[in-house]
């Protein structure tokens, strides 16, 4: 191993012991590699969080620890690598490639639905706009479209009954333009997207039961078991993922039966994933059959500068473009599965990684 390897071997490991210290989250020296690869693809903070893959309080610190290290420097809003910081990277020879695929972007599917896709685009138009009290921040159409092609793909749309946990990126909406669904459930506690989704449903003759209510209540006893497919996008807190995937489980009916979700690296820390991955296979008793990277983008929120996230941040300028992403997740129900349909009580949003809330 070179001289320069074996003392940035060191630097790493102190930078990420601080970083864990004082953000109480795992840290890694592969996190401080990973946030200074991310740095030769741009110097905007919020696209070092999507690129580097690391929780956003561990991006924050570790980009701050590194400008003490005079790796970076902040100019005019931008996280700029130094000529140390360049020279660094040049002598490891570290970086990130670039080999998407440029006709689906990664997510491994096409979204052009045809003329679901142009009713779809003009429907969004007049959405609700998302709002902090529920945690909302919702996908481009585009990605909810290319759910769409997802499930389908995979055999979960076509004369199935379809339930949605949540719906502010109207994947119930999407669903019902294809008439694949035999039937679509939405469960939502926000009015106003209740109501945008009743009336759409009624103007384009698709069958939608729609409910209004808080998921911390149990599942009525109509929509227990009697789902083929789930879909959902929960707050990231091991309690809330427990609550929204363990719902989504109770709604479906039997063995081989698929759920979707979407999980961030931004609140969610591979540690955390680990948790949540045993919880899955060991205490619900299903298998992951899927996991696509940064299939979910979300469009910019506006209450961004009332999240903690913009607090942490070391430069309080926008972000430039989809930093927000998350993993697109199917599981499948096996023998033995089971659920969870407890009441819950109590703060459901907030942990030591909780960023974008």
């Amino acid at each position: 191993m070179s001289e320069v390897r074996i003392c940035m071997k060191e630097v790493f490991k102190e930078i990420a012991e601080i970083v864990e210290k004082k953000t109480k989250v795992p840290c890694y020296p592969r996190s401080v590699e990973l946030v200074l690869m991310a740095l030769e693809k741009s110097p905007d903070f919020w696209m070092l969080v999507r690129y580097s893959g690391e929780p956003l309080v561990v991006v924050a610190r570790i980009v701050k620890e590194l400008e003490k290290k005079g790796l970076v420097s902040f100019e005019a809003e931008k996280v700029i690598l130094t000529n140390k910081g360049k020279k660094l990277l040049e002598d490891l020879g570290i970086g990130f490639g670039d080999h998407v695929c440029a006709t689906c972007l990664g997510k491994t599917v096409s979204w052009d639905l045809g003329d679901v896709t142009e009713e779809f685009l003009k429907i969004v138009k007049n959405r609700p706009e998302a709002i902090q009290e529920y945690d909302q921040g919702y996908v481009n159409p585009e990605t909810t479209l290319a759910r769409i092609a997802f499930m389908d793909q995979r055999g979960d749309l076509r004369g199935k009954r379809l339930i949605i946990l949540g719906d502010d990126d109207l994947v119930s909406i999407a669903a019902g333009l294809t008439g694949w669904p035999r039937h679509i459930a939405v469960i939502e506690i926000d009015k106003r997207l209740t109501s945008f989704i009743e009336k759409t449903a009624r103007e384009y003759g698709f069958d939608a039961a729609v409910y209004t209510m808080d998921l911390r209540n149990p599942l009525p006893d109509e929509l227990v078991k009697k789902f083929d497919t789930f879909q959902t996008d929960p707050p990231e807190t091991l309690p809330a993922l427990k609550l929204f995937i363990g719902r989504g489980i109770a709604a479906l009916r039997g063995e081989k039966c698929a759920g979707y979700f979407g999980l961030t690296r931004v609140d969610a820390s591979l540690d955390k994933w680990r948790e949540f991955q045993k919880m899955l296979t060991t205490e619900f008793g299903v298998v992951i059959t899927d996991i696509v990277r940064d299939f979910n983008e979300y469009v910019n929120w506006d209450y961004i500068e009332a999240m903690r996230g913009w607090d942490l941040a070391p430069l309080k300028a926008k972000p430039t473009g989809y930093w927000f992403t998350s993993s697109f997740y199917r599981i499948e129900t096996l023998k033995g599965f089971k659920g969870f349909n407890d009441p819950v009580t109590g703060d459901i949003y907030y942990d030591e990684e909780t960023a974008s809330v």
